[in-house]
């Protein structure tokens, strides 16, 4: 019987992604264009091809007879495995969402720029990510929509003055979303008419059930300020600036207003100003800004510090 010569044809081992094929042919620099093959693969023999497809783990064997000299040669396939992903459209209910991927060991490329196993999406839009496990990629796109969702716009406890005329908790809230106070009513706004926790409840078709609380402190505010939480720069000429309202006369004021990256986008040292809601004459969007106000009152130089948030809805 007539004796193969092993020969350094192929390589001893070969990688390709799960799924995918490896073409696998000689060029008569190699091999006599006469010779005749036989294919032996982890799942059958082939015989008179003289070219295959790998893509069966395993140990592939083959063997050439060009009528001089018989060949053999084998590579072992490996197979890589394809990242699967399935992210679904989701949606901005009022809070950032943290997406978090289980598989640890593969490497991530996000269209936002960043390259972990986990993002924060704080806006709407569409988003991908590309996973890639030892040259094997695949990738998903997703979109995220913003979502009606009610936003209330108190912290966990909030202190009113006794005298305050109007203790009022406000909550946006799109047509669709239905709402619950623990007091029993059901709109957008209600009045704290006494100390405790107040709760409210919303229901929206994409959002679900949510509930937020706050805790109602009174205090005696004979010579204080008092910063209302919210306004609605709309031009309805209902509640359409932000200002203090001020109980003594002082000396010194100054207030200054952020976004939520910390970004200045009002500031005065009028006492009588008021902030309409605007940065360089552009609307600002609906969110929670940062407020910090500095006052010494006059006849006692005492100095007052305030700090808090306020709620810009539209």
């Amino acid at each position: 019987m007539a004796q193969f010569k092993t020969q350094d044809l192929l390589p001893d081992t070969t990688v390709i992604c799960a799924g995918d094929s490896f073409l696998v042919k000689f060029s008569e620099d190699q091999v006599n264009r006469l010779a005749t093959y036989t294919w032996q693969t982890p799942k059958a023999i082939i015989v008179h091809s003289k070219q295959i497809y790998l893509k069966y783990k395993g140990l592939h064997i083959v063997k050439i007879n060009d009528g001089k000299k018989q060949l053999i040669d084998t590579t072992y396939l490996k197979l890589n495995e394809k990242p699967k992903l399935k992210l679904r459209d989701t949606s901005l209910c009022g809070q950032p969402i943290h997406l978090h991927l289980t598989n640890k060991s593969y490497k991530y490329t996000w269209s936002t720029g960043e390259t972990g196993d986990q993002i924060k999406i704080e806006r709407p839009g569409t988003y991908w990510v590309k996973a890639n496990n030892k040259g094997c990629f695949f990738s998903d796109t997703f979109k995220v929509i913003q979502a009606n969702v009610a936003i209330p716009n108190f912290t966990r406890e909030i202190t009113m003055c006794e005298n305050e005329p109007g203790k009022i908790l406000s909550i946006k809230a799109p047509a669709d979303v239905k709402l619950f106070w623990n007091t029993g009513a059901n709109t957008p706004s209600i009045n704290a008419t006494k100390e405790g926790l107040y709760w409210v409840k919303s229901t929206s078709a994409q959002c679900g059930i949510k509930t937020d609380s706050v805790t109602i402190k009174y205090k005696n505010c004979d010579c204080d300020i008092f910063i209302p939480n919210s306004f609605t720069p709309n031009d309805d000429e209902r509640n359409d600036h932000f200002a203090p309202v001020f109980q003594c006369d002082y000396n010194y004021f100054q207030i200054t207003i952020m976004d939520r990256w910390g970004n200045t986008v009002y500031t005065s040292t009028n006492i009588n100003a008021k902030w309409d809601g605007r940065f360089k004459g552009n609307p600002c969007p609906d969110d929670v800004y940062v407020y910090r106000l500095e006052a010494v009152q006059k006849g006692n130089d005492k100095k007052v510090i305030r700090n808090g948030h306020i709620s810009l809805f539209r």
